[in-house]
């Protein structure tokens, strides 16, 4: 995971911030408390936006593990402090040495009585894009993040999950793969690995590329022995800052694979040779 950041809130602020900070996790008590707590749901100052409309019925048909509200961007300026609730919000985060790129980032903390919210104890931090890129590429994954969420929660509380986490523990469920079709646009690939051909000499299982409708569809029907692929990358023709992979399993939203790299030249964006020839060598 990311060691130092710097958070806004997304909803309140449109550039990210000039300081970095260390990262505060939730100790062996807050993440208790957060199994007591209320859940507060902060939507986009922005009504337009299709992050508001598409978490809030997310949480709504998916979210079973605490009680939750769904509330605007000022209620939360008024009851971040509260150590009886929990929150999930977006912010904007740059990562150290990578001032100059911004990241979306879906957040999970609980409440406590702090002066900046960068301070919030943190449960969970899931990457979801560059800031700028169509938010086409990840809303429709929201429903899978919402569920992969509430497994993470229940691991850090029933088996003493240390913190700080790493996603990268959750490759150990890969061998998921196994009996799964990865879904995955088009767009999704490197250049060294950009026709099915060029996979399938890589990674012997199933591989679909396909529309973002498609993948939408798939969510929503809660598709099942297929799994899809979240490729965070910058806009086209820029080459700075990290590229994400994490592929998640459509039926319940468990995360099968995480990696990331920083991008170069000889790493591009998207998913890379060595990553399918990683899959090829765990899924059993």
């Amino acid at each position: 995971m990311k060691k130092i950041i710097f958070a806004t809130l997304f909803l309140t602020l449109s550039l990210c911030g000039f300081a970095q900070k260390k990262v505060t996790y939730a100790n062996k008590q807050q993440i208790d408390d957060f199994f007591k707590s209320k859940t507060m749901i902060v939507l986009d100052a922005n009504p337009m936006i299709g992050y508001n409309i598409v978490i809030a019925n997310a949480v709504k048909k998916y979210w079973k593990i605490t009680p939750f509200e769904i509330i605007s961007s000022d209620r939360f300026d008024e009851t971040f402090t509260d150590p009886k609730l929990s929150f999930i919000f977006l912010s904007r985060v740059t990562l150290a040495k990578q001032e100059e790129v911004c990241y979306l980032y879906m957040n999970i903390v609980m409440g406590n009585k702090v002066k900046d919210i960068t301070d919030l104890p943190e449960l969970l931090s899931l990457p979801l894009a560059y800031t700028g890129v169509d938010e086409d590429n990840y809303v429709d994954k929201l429903p899978l993040m919402l569920q992969f969420a509430q497994i993470h929660l229940n691991r850090i509380h029933e088996k003493g999950f240390k913190m700080p986490y790493s996603l990268k523990d959750y490759n150990d469920n890969v061998n998921e793969l196994k009996n799964k079709t990865l879904y995955l646009k088009e767009s999704d690939l490197s250049k060294e690995v950009s026709a099915p051909d060029d996979i399938k000499k890589l990674y012997s299982g199933k591989v679909k590329i396909v529309s973002s409708e498609e993948i939408t569809q798939a969510i929503e029907q809660k598709e099942p022995n297929a799994a899809v692929l979240l490729q965070i990358g910058p806009a086209e023709n820029e080459n700075s800052g990290r590229s994400y992979r994490l592929i998640y399993s459509i039926d319940n939203g468990n995360l099968l694979y995480y990696n990331f790299q920083n991008i170069t030249q000889k790493t591009p964006a998207g998913m890379l040779a060595k990553d399918f020839k990683w899959l090829e060598n765990h899924v059993r």
